[in-house]
């Protein structure tokens, strides 16, 4: 073989690249074994239900150096819209800019922390022009794009924490999980790839062999397995999670950023973009509309 191909890129790891490109493995996955799951460790919550009228708020206190994010839409399982996303990119515009803020606990209003992202809400935003997010007051809690956080985030979960659910917990520098915590990253079951970071927060988090043991089956998991992996560093009784949370913002300092996440993570989005153009893709997102399993043909 030629050893100028067999070289890695300067700056690049191995499984970065892997991880930025994870889609179509996981696609590949879903499609060859027919949707076929292994049995899960927990019981998994029930589908979160379609959208119900109203946008999602995104609640903000200070409390002394703490900035308290939650995020407000009860009714459908907080379910991530537009709103929930410039919300919270706003909070995190203000703790990088005030002084006398130190840290922001981010949490979710309700049952449950997020069961993911809202699509119908989600493709009309960007039909409409609206996101990508054009504010300059904005920071993403994904950082697929600059700006980058400098001030370290918490985050309490409980719950559903699910799809772009688990990625928003996956952003955060310290986790807290009540033991009622139901996590998940299925994306594969629905043809698709998560597209906000997970293929390379959760392989660096957790481990790779963790990592691919739940991305590729889409097996759920719970609040002590998530320990076990190192993603939570507290479990909590239910109630509990985001009182413990804003105790441990005392320890908490924001990590420095590796060049090479910083380089996979920015190639996430274009792969996305990319899935989003095939066959299987539009199937699933039809599959959603009609309440019923997707059909996919490798296309």
């Amino acid at each position: 073989m030629n050893d100028r191909n067999n070289r890695s890129l300067p700056g690049i790891d191995r499984r970065d690249l892997m991880a930025a490109g994870l889609g179509a493995v996981t696609l590949a996955a879903g499609i060859s074994s027919g949707q076929a799951q292994t049995q899960t460790q927990v019981q998994p919550t029930p589908t979160a239900p379609a959208p119900t009228a109203g946008a999602g708020k995104v609640t903000v206190e200070q409390r002394g150096p703490v900035l308290l994010i939650g995020m407000d839409r009860p009714q459908t399982r907080n379910l991530i819209d537009p709103a929930i996303i410039i919300g919270v990119g706003k909070a995190l515009y203000q703790l990088e800019r005030d002084d006398g803020l130190r840290v922001a606990v981010l949490h979710g209003i309700g049952p449950d922390f997020s069961m993911g992202i809202d699509p119908p809400a989600f493709i009309a935003a960007v039909q409409a022009g609206i996101i990508p997010v054009k504010d300059p007051d904005f920071i993403s809690i994904l950082e697929l794009t600059p700006a980058i956080r400098a001030k370290p985030l918490v985050v309490a979960v409980q719950g559903g924490t699910q799809f772009a659910g688990h990625e928003y917990f996956l952003a955060a520098d310290i986790r807290v999980a009540a033991s009622d915590t139901v996590f998940r990253q299925a994306e594969v079951t629905r043809g698709s790839f998560p597209g906000g970071g997970a293929t390379v927060r959760f392989s660096r988090e957790a481990g790779w062999a963790n990592a691919m043991r739940y991305m590729l089956t889409g097996d759920t998991w719970g609040a002590e397995e998530a320990r076990r992996m190192g993603l939570v560093q507290e479990v909590t009784p239910p109630g509990k999670q985001l009182d413990v949370a804003i105790v441990g913002e005392e320890s908490c300092r924001r990590r420095a950023a590796w060049r090479t996440r910083n380089t996979a993570l920015a190639a996430v989005q274009p792969t996305f973009s990319r899935l989003q153009q095939t066959e299987d893709f539009k199937e699933s997102q039809r599959a959603l509309r009609e309440g019923r399993a997707p059909v996919f043909r490798g296309i």
